[in-house]
């Protein structure tokens, strides 16, 4: 009997362990260079107790399910595959696809799905700028020497942030998908710590030879928020590992993170996770 070949997609692991809050839970996530997926050449589904993401960075393939006949899934595609949705994902025979995985479930992604921002009648969909969001869905995964520092309510928060504007990208319209050098860029400057209190949106349309009424148009349709508005929850998720760390206190977060004073820094914070900066911090690190 010939021995089964062996598998040649190389595997890398992003998570060591789960990421379990009381929002959801992250359960896995890696990268497979030279993958083939799941069920396509053999023909059979797969049926997961859990929603899953997958994110084509090289290659292509097919998608299908019982509502779905064979959808294409080309290079810079976002799957989302559903609970108790029987499916089958992945590439022709003597084709191989490279591809960013993770796998969540809980209370934020089901809700999402009541919303329509998670559709099983859209399961694939286009989100071009692949360095761009492969940038946003690693970088959320903090380093393994931080990752204890960390709030997991944080981290399942930005997720969801990011997969939502992944969704929403992909159904802008194919002529404003968002163009990766000057959105990298753009991004880089208005969420990068060391610049965060300076680079202020004006200045980064400046930076980027626009002018501020047409940086914000493209960004908004690229994104799905404005600038202002994705800098500001920049600063609040950078508040977050802040406060976790416990060394500074509320009014010199406001100001590392150029606030106007710790009252607007509070009035923003609350907004975004529903509770102060102290109670916050009391609440995970008990004091």
């Amino acid at each position: 009997m010939p021995a089964t070949p062996a598998d040649p997609t190389i595997k890398t692991r992003l998570l060591s362990r789960p990421v379990r809050s009381s929002l959801g839970t992250i359960r896995l996530a890696g990268l497979n260079k030279g993958g083939i997926g799941v069920g396509v050449r053999n023909h059979t589904l797969r049926t997961l107790t859990h929603y899953g993401l997958n994110y084509v960075l090289g290659g292509e393939g097919i998608y299908r399910d019982a509502r779905h006949d064979d959808l294409p899934v080309p290079v810079e595609s976002l799957e989302i595959f559903f609970p108790k949705i029987p499916h089958a994902s992945g590439t022709a025979p003597g084709k191989v696809w490279d591809e960013l995985w993770f796998e969540f479930e809980g209370p934020i992604f089901e809700l999402m799905q009541r919303q329509g921002i998670l559709d099983p009648a859209r399961p694939v969909s286009l989100a071009k700028g692949r360095d761009y969001w492969l940038r946003r869905l690693t970088n959320l995964i903090p380093p393994a020497h931080l990752r204890h520092q960390t709030p997991p309510d944080a981290v399942v928060l930005h997720f969801a942030h990011v997969l939502t504007d992944m969704i929403h990208a992909g159904r802008q319209p194919a002529a404003s998908a968002p163009a990766a050098d000057w959105l990298h860029e753009a991004c880089q400057l208005l969420s990068d710590e060391e610049t965060m209190p300076v680079a202020d949106p004006a200045a980064v349309a400046k930076q980027l030879g626009l002018s501020y009424e047409s940086f914000r148009k493209k960004f908004r349709q690229a994104v799905g928020v404005a600038p202002g508005k994705f800098q500001l929850d920049a600063r609040t998720d950078r508040a977050v590992a802040l406060l976790y760390q416990g060394r500074h206190t509320v009014r010199e977060i406001a100001e590392l993170l150029g606030f106007c004073d710790e009252f607007y820094f509070s009035r923003c914070f609350k907004r975004r996770f529903g509770q102060s900066p102290r109670a916050f911090r009391k609440k995970n690190r008990g004091h």
